[in-house]
């Protein structure tokens, strides 16, 4: 399962635990899309006490990859955890650079 780089930038709650957080992810077009859902959706090591913004990450399915240079590839990222942004948006065109391989 391919993983999204995002930056977790703001804490929306954090109670009742583990509460909630702001994810900020930047296009291959410059555009800014925000995530809002629990730490361990972008990090499996925030917590509360951290400072932020940190590097997260989003889970995320491979869809099209650009076939002339393989610079930007498009992702969907309701699958595999239903992850949307702010306005329901799941598809993004991202930079290849921004995905890394699940470990």
């Amino acid at each position: 399962m391919p993983l999204l780089r995002c930056e977790i930038v703001h804490w929306l709650s954090t109670d009742p635990l583990p509460g909630w957080v702001e994810a900020r992810l930047v296009d291959a077009h410059g555009r800014t899309w925000l995530f809002h859902d629990k730490p361990p959706i972008f990090s499996a090591e925030l917590s509360a006490s951290d400072a932020l913004p940190v590097e997260g990450v989003i889970a995320c399915e491979v869809i099209a990859a650009d076939e002339t240079t393989g610079a930007t590839v498009t992702v969907d990222t309701s699958a595999p955890w239903g992850i949307e942004a702010t306005d329901g948006t799941t598809t993004f065109t991202v930079s290849a650079e921004q995905l890394l391989a699940d470990e």
